[in-house]
């Protein structure tokens, strides 16, 4: 299943799509959602309908950073009751550390991790968006979107002070890498295994001097009567050193034990005890990465099998084989998404 997010996600979708000379109506029609279920901000939608209407639209508008856009028509209060928290959050580490702890009250599907040390840029904290979605849903759109809008997130709260140092995305830009580079002012580095914020590390004790910490904590003790506490499970801490030291480690479960201070043995026994094994949270992790390496970028193949971490591009298409019962250079030729590199 891909999840949900609530209807918020599309705030100012409408105006937008009118602007740029589409019918939303008839768009939201193609992903079986309708006017309708944008009325309500809290509503539950498909997130994979979301995906795939985002990607759609920029493809009929001939608008190759909608997902950009769309979160420029967007306030911070799209976040609903989780803008109150992060609003009034004392210190921007705080707030990462809730965005985390509370995301799921946008979307299920949605993960914020914050490395304090960035595995890719010296001096700089790292900070991870993760949508899960279903192998082959179209990303670009949505992640752009999502990262862009932690970002414009970012600034609100810093009041502009706190900029990055890079971006990194895991696909090729439609629209030009300079579109990006004006929007997060800040170099992006594409075709990466994250999408990601790197910005330096001290900015985490950057105070934001909240303006209502009363009503923070009115939020706080709302939502804690509402759902039980979110703590992620052992599996998605696994993922998450997956991806971020993707290419710089084999992944093996000697590897991954060592950063989570555990025994391979105790690893994969509490695994266990999550209905999962290491094999396959991993195989999942490197499938989802080559779907999207292979469909929304257009690297090399021998650069793709270097940023999986395989030694041979055979490896590679061994992989490939096993997972979409087709080779890399097929399963790129028949994805939709591929776009030439600008």
């Amino acid at each position: 299943m891909s999840g949900v997010v609530r209807a918020a996600a599309l705030h100012g979708y409408v105006d937008l799509v009118r602007r740029l000379g589409a019918d939303p109506a008839r768009l939201l029609c193609r992903h079986g959602l309708g006017l309708h279920d944008l009325t309500e901000p809290d509503h539950p939608i498909p997130l994979g309908a979301v995906a795939g209407l985002l990607a759609d639209t920029a493809a009929t508008t001939d608008c190759p950073d909608f997902g950009l856009r769309l979160v420029d028509e967007q306030p911070p209060e799209v976040l609903g009751l989780l803008a109150v928290v992060l609003m009034n959050s004392p210190t921007i580490g705080r707030a990462i550390s809730d965005a985390s702890r509370y995301l799921f009250l946008h979307s299920p599907s949605y993960e914020v991790v914050l490395d304090r040390t960035s595995p890719m840029f010296a001096g700089c904290a790292s900070l991870r968006f993760e949508a899960r979605l279903n192998v082959g849903t179209p990303v670009r759109q949505l992640l752009d979107g999502c990262l862009g809008s932690t970002w414009r997130l970012a600034r609100a709260l810093t009041q502009d002070r706190l900029r990055p140092v890079a971006v990194t995305l895991p696909h090729t830009p439609l629209a030009g890498s300079d579109a990006y580079r004006r929007f997060f002012s800040a170099p992006v580095h594409f075709g990466q295994p994250y999408a990601g914020l790197h910005f330096p590390a001290g900015g985490l004790d950057l105070d934001l001097a909240p303006t209502a910490p009363a009503l923070r904590q009115a939020a706080l003790e709302h939502i804690a009567t509402r759902v039980a506490p979110h703590t992620a499970p052992l599996s998605d801490r696994v993922a998450h050193i997956l991806v971020v030291t993707m290419g710089a480690h084999r992944g093996t479960k000697g590897e991954i034990a060592s950063l989570l201070v555990l025994h391979p043995r105790t690893l994969q026994r509490r695994l266990l005890d999550e209905g999962t094994t290491f094999e396959a949270i991993r195989d999942d992790v490197y499938k989802r990465a080559a779907s999207r390496f292979l469909g929304e970028t257009n690297l090399p193949l021998t650069q793709v099998a270097a940023a999986l971490g395989y030694s041979e591009q055979s490896a590679l298409t061994r992989a490939c084989r096993r997972w979409f019962s087709t080779t890399p250079k097929q399963l790129r030729q028949g994805s939709e998404t591929a776009q030439p590199n600008t």
